[in-house]
């Protein structure tokens, strides 16, 4: 039998040494990385769930939000809502303050905060917009920046015959107006120029308005006390109201529409109260009462009336945003009808709306401090 081979401690040390110091080569076989490799690999992970989040939300934010299951609320049945474009350097809404229904069926929005048009399909699916920040009278000292097309601003809207977009443009005292695919056409009244026989503009130049109405061969604007009538061309017509308490007499007025006989319909804001207007501007009825006050909290008709429209049997629809509801009104006498709506941020509900159109049996509110457009059908 051969005899044991007895390794010397020395050697035995030696080898065991070169076993240990192989075995790191052998786990990086695996998977196996440093803390500051692992540390890098986690931060790519966060990042890339990160830019999936937001692209996520741009996406299914910006789209419109199908609602035909969900429940009426205080008269309101919510079809879809959307909350801006979802795409560009503004993907969301600025406080929307106006909206029109154009050729087409589109959807036109003044993004008030973001001086610019967003315009939308009927399912409210984003097509494009068009518009931007100018100046047109400057603070002294300062220089104006107005190009054709640009806004400061804009507020009310609405859309003629040919689908052309008329735009209270607020700041710049004028009516911009573009075709219906946003190309500049026109402005008027020239905002360093006085307009009839008094106008409200900055200076006394050109109209602070507040909201425009097409019909037929004329466009109607509200200015700080009047309507001031003009073709679409521009021209100065004729002018009506002024300031005052008495019956037809107008405080800010910022809203105004107008029916198949011509018959003119403005919110006179600050006073609380609807009138209605004959084609040549004779008054023809008054429905809301005077605050006695600043702390006057006697229930009344409207808080704060501004934005309406003509429904398709002819009733007359106000957005009353201090109330949080839309006042249904018949258009012989101004009597109420029915009133919708409720204070909130879910579908329906209403959060300081500032304007309203009829598209066919549906009603689209610019839902101003939810930053939304709503599409949305009145129940009874």
């Amino acid at each position: 039998m051969a005899d044991d081979i007895v390794m010397p401690e020395e050697e035995f040390e030696l080898q065991a040494d070169e076993l240990m110091a192989e075995e790191p080569t052998r786990t990086r076989r695996g998977f196996n990385l440093t803390p500051r490799q692992a540390f890098i690999a986690l931060a790519v992970v966060l990042a890339i769930a990160l830019i999936a989040l937001i692209i996520y939300l741009l996406y299914f934010l910006g789209r419109p939000e199908v609602l035909t299951e969900r429940e009426p609320v205080s008269g309101i049945q919510p079809i879809w809502q959307v909350y801006g474009p979802g795409t560009g350097e503004d993907p969301f809404f600025d406080r929307p303050m106006g909206v029109a229904v154009g050729s087409e069926g589109r959807f036109y929005v003044t993004d008030s905060g973001n001086n610019r048009v967003c315009v939308f399909d009927s399912s409210g699916r984003f097509l494009f917009e068009f518009g931007s920040f100018g100046v047109a009278k400057p603070a002294p000292g300062a220089r104006a920046t107005y190009v054709p097309g640009s806004l400061n601003y804009p507020v009310g809207i609405d859309t003629d015959d040919e689908g052309n977009v008329y735009v209270a443009s607020f700041y710049n005292d004028s009516i911009e107006v573009f075709d219906p695919e946003g190309v500049p056409l026109r402005r008027f009244p020239d905002p360093t120029k006085p307009v009839g026989k008094g106008s409200s503009g900055q200076d006394g130049l050109g109209i602070a308005v507040t909201d425009v109405a097409v019909h037929g061969d004329l466009v109607y604007a509200t200015d700080q006390y009047q309507v001031v009538v003009f073709t679409l061309e521009g021209e100065f017509v004729r002018q009506f109201g002024k300031p005052g308490l008495a019956p037809g007499d107008l405080d800010h007025p910022n809203g105004i529409a107008v029916d198949d006989d011509g018959t003119v319909f403005v919110s006179d804001s600050n006073h609380g109260r609807v009138s209605a207007y004959s084609s040549d501007g004779k008054h023809l009825w008054t429905v809301g009462e005077l605050a006695a006050g600043p702390r006057d909290q006697s229930e009344r008709t409207f808080q704060l009336p501004r934005g309406l429209t003509v429904l398709p049997d002819g009733d007359v629809l106000v957005v009353d945003p201090f109330a949080f509801e839309l006042i249904r009104l018949d258009p012989s006498d101004g009597a109420v009808r029915s009133t919708y709506g409720e204070r909130g941020v879910d579908p329906g509900q209403l959060n300081f709306a500032n304007d309203a159109e009829a598209y066919r049996s549906f009603v689209a509110i610019a839902d101003k401090e939810n930053g939304r457009i709503q599409l949305v059908r009145l129940l009874n």
